[in-house]
């Protein structure tokens, strides 16, 4: 019956699909990325699969450290979500970028059939029965890594017996914390190892990698700055008191939108009555405030950062907290993070404050006036990241019989 119902809840996603398509341009891309899509064989290459953008950052230092040591070793990668694919489908370490055919038993069997891994690796919360099954006939080694798990999840409910039998077909699951294995371990036998999660390396990585962006060093000046990094419309309406305000002239502020249409930046400087300095055009003078209206230079920009916001928190949707928090800089971020365990731990490591929205002015305000405060937050904030490296070493070791 499991297995029915899943192959029902398949087909009933793809008819979504197709019916968003007219209306929505991720699913066209999502449909035409895979229509007439031709595999190449890769024999004995190592397959990464990863739904989008995010978890490729999760693999992306095991990918690394699998090319540095291994730089013969051909290496597959397929993403779920356009979001992953279009931004990535150039990546050079990788010898076929493809999207993820739709998980059925006919398609698992093909593609493998075609691409031939010696071993497969996917990311988080990609758990396909079909592909696993696949795997599993063939005797080709699986693993989860960089995996959490909430009691919530299907797993551990009385009727996801069909879903935890599919997590015990890989030959490994690595979690990122302690929390998850227990609760893994707590519904039946499963190989499973904690291993940390491999972001941490790579966030202390990207802070060797940044290269200085003169743009936002002459914007930023001598002052304070405080960053909105990958802000939703909430954070940026709970930042405009501050920003608008007479009593913190001292301060340059950048948003970086997590949505930087042209539709949604005008309706961001239509609440901003101070000058407006935006980044693609002409720098204009004397500009307190910057909307980052481009895509790639957050990083870039947390390096000359004092502060930053994180979009996301308040919707249980919390973006990247490490980024900035690798810079040694007070992250700030909305407290409904449930599905975000990094949530929880910034901020009991002192470098994070998850808020409410009544708190958030009275946190920002505390951070800008209070160097002692900031400095101190900030030191743990880089610690925090420090601490908790080494995911991808321990995962290289696990693998490295294979390699």
């Amino acid at each position: 019956m499991g297995k029915f119902l899943y192959n029902i809840g398949i087909v009933g996603y793809l008819m979504g699909i197709y019916i968003a398509a007219p209306f929505n341009k991720k699913a066209r891309l999502w449909i035409n990325g895979r229509k007439n899509q031709v595999f190449n064989n890769h024999t004995d290459c190592i397959w990464f699969h990863c739904a989008s953008l995010g978890e490729f950052e999760q693999a992306r230092p095991v990918i690394e450290e699998v090319k540095r040591k291994w730089p013969k070793q051909s290496i597959v990668l397929t993403f779920f979500s356009p979001s992953g694919y279009e931004n990535k489908k150039d990546y050079p370490l990788a010898d076929g970028i493809y999207y993820l055919p739709i998980d059925t038993s006919s398609n698992a069997s093909k593609f493998l059939d075609i691409v031939n891994p010696r071993l497969a690796i996917f990311v988080k919360y990609e758990v396909w029965h079909h592909f696993f099954k696949q795997l599993k006939i063939r005797n080709t080694s699986l693993y989860l890594i960089a995996a959490t798990f909430r009691p919530n999840q299907i797993y551990f409910k009385s009727y996801g017996g069909f879903m935890f039998s599919t997590l015990q077909l890989c030959t490994k699951v690595f979690t990122q914390d302690n929390a998850s294995l227990k609760l893994l371990e707590s519904k039946g036998e499963i190989a499973a190892m904690q291993a940390g999660d491999t972001r941490y390396d790579r966030v202390i990585e990207q802070r060797t990698e940044v290269n200085q962006n003169d743009r936002i060093a002459q914007f930023k000046k001598e002052k304070l700055l405080v960053i909105l990094g990958s802000s939703w419309q909430v954070e940026e309406e709970l930042i405009m008191p501050i920003l608008n305000s007479e009593n913190f002239k001292h301060v340059q502020f950048i948003i970086a939108p997590h949505d930087v249409s042209d539709r949604h930046v005008n309706e961001i400087s239509k609440r901003i009555k101070i000058p407006i300095d935006y980044y693609k055009e002409a720098p204009v003078k004397d500009a307190s405030v910057m909307i980052l209206n481009t895509i790639g230079q957050l990083a870039s920009a947390y390096y000359y950062a004092d502060i930053a916001v994180i979009g996301g928190g308040f919707t249980n949707a919390l973006h990247n907290i490490l980024e900035p928090a690798t810079f040694g800089i007070p992250v700030v971020y909305g407290n409904n993070h449930s599905k975000y365990p990094e949530g929880k731990e910034l901020a009991e490591s002192g470098g994070g404050f998850a808020v409410s929205s009544n708190e958030f002015s009275q946190i920002i305000k505390l951070l800008i006036t209070d160097e002692s405060k900031r400095k101190q937050s900030g030191a743990a904030a880089k610690k925090f990241v420090e601490s908790r490296s080494g995911a991808t070493a321990v995962l290289i070791e696990e693998l490295k019989s294979m390699l």
